[in-house]
């Protein structure tokens, strides 16, 4: 894959942990990339959800979502940014009280009126 020449780029990987083949030889995780986290952090919680796939590969259910710093061509750094598996997974999805849309709502007189202070202070 190809990087930019213009700086350092950060790109998401996550990994999906692989189950051990016979004698606990540990194989090689599936990797993923991302250009963005919040994109990584969803793919990652809905594989630690996920049991074997349709072709019958197995997975231990804990995934990694890794930040990878780009320079150029070159892995500059890497940081450990999540470690999901099953448990946290299902705490996510059915213990935290997620906002409905009207509660996000902002009306078009608050935005204004806030807009208006701002310029206040400055004046």
């Amino acid at each position: 894959m190809t990087r930019s020449d213009k700086g350092p780029v950060a790109r998401y990987e996550v990994h999906r942990q692989r189950e051990p083949v016979a004698r606990g030889v540990q194989r090689s995780p599936v990797v993923e990339e991302f250009q963005a986290l919040d994109r990584a952090r969803l793919r990652a919680l809905g594989y630690a959800l996920d049991g074997p796939t349709s072709s019958g590969e197995r997975f231990t259910g804990t995934v990694s979502v890794v930040r990878v710093l780009w320079s150029g061509d070159r892995r500059a750094t890497t940081d450990l940014i999540d470690v999901i598996d099953e448990r946290v997974a299902f705490r996510l999805l059915n213990e935290v009280r997620l906002p409905r849309p009207q509660d996000l709502a902002v009306s078009l007189d608050r935005i204004q009126s806030e807009i208006d202070a701002i310029a206040h202070i400055g004046v």
